[in-house]
């Protein structure tokens, strides 16, 4: 499933982590967008680290799109070192075998304010084998930013698997191989990205991922649920109607069982998406 969890500020106003981790704890693999650490607005948590207690059974990774000092020093000069992060999580039952953290490309705005986005990339080892979960949140400050990040991204998932994975070769003597845990770690083709797009289903930022091979999720013919809203009517955010911008996108290598949108959850400004996958034989 994929959610943009707002810091757990739900539509009530209210900051309830426990209540955005009951929405998503049935899910095999978690991509949340907007995870807080040490934010005032959050009440300085590590939302990733209570996140993780809240669900001890499960895998995760945490990769921040945006990464600021916010240490304080105490009478004696001792600096408490603390980083301001804001980013995606991935959550699984099964062992996520390695990640990594892109930035996207960001435009300067003058007096309108922007920060970086990012994407990351997971490789979790599923019962069926090995599959790339890449979790995607990008900028909502204009379409031509968004242009830039998708062309980036797809760039990216086109290249990881040619790169290889994490560890790779075979030319590794019996001390090396003790000494970095070495075995080859995959990069297999089989791919979900999903997250927060902050575009609509038939924009050109969507396209981009039609085009380079990769399809919706939901759809009429797999859904469970009757629309496409993931983000609701917000004149605050300047969204003046329904809109669907969260998705989860599969490649050729998986197959959609089911998809639906949880219209009920009121624990974000966002609705979680969710899909039953199954990988196609090799």
């Amino acid at each position: 499933m994929s959610y943009n969890i707002q810091y757990s500020l739900g539509r009530d106003g209210v900051y309830d982590l426990g209540r955005t981790v009951e929405a998503v704890r049935e899910a095999d693999v978690i991509c949340l967008q907007e995870v807080d650490r040490h934010w005032p607005r959050s009440a300085m948590a590590d939302q990733a680290a209570l996140i993780a207690g809240l669900l001890p059974d499960r895998y995760w990774v945490f990769g921040p799109m945006l990464d600021v000092d916010a240490s304080t020093v105490a009478a004696d000069g001792r600096v408490h070192n603390v980083r301001r992060q804001y980013g995606q999580m991935v959550l699984s039952r099964f062992p996520i075998v390695s990640s990594r953290t892109f930035p996207l490309p960001m435009l300067h705005t003058g007096p309108l304010a922007n920060a970086w986005c990012c994407a990351l990339e997971t490789v979790v080892a599923t019962p069926d084998g090995p599959m790339r979960v890449v979790n995607v949140h990008l900028t909502d400050i204009s379409q031509h930013n968004r242009m830039t990040q998708v062309w980036d991204l797809v760039r990216r998932l086109h290249e990881a698997p040619i790169e290889g994975g994490a560890r790779c070769g075979t030319s590794v003597d019996a001390i090396e191989r003790e000494h970095w845990l070495y075995d080859d770690l995959p990069m297999p083709h089989a791919a979900i990205v999903c997250g927060d797009f902050n575009d609509e289903p038939h924009s050109p930022v969507l396209d981009v991922m039609y085009r380079a091979g990769y399809r919706d999720s939901w759809s009429p013919a797999t859904a469970r649920t009757p629309n496409e809203i993931t983000f609701r009517a917000d004149l605050g955010q300047g969204a003046h109607y329904d809109l669907c911008i969260d998705f989860i996108l599969v490649n050729d290598g998986v197959d959609v069982v089911d998809a639906a949108i949880d219209g009920d959850c009121e624990a974000s400004d966002h609705q979680p998406v969710w899909a039953t996958v199954r990988l196609r034989p090799s």
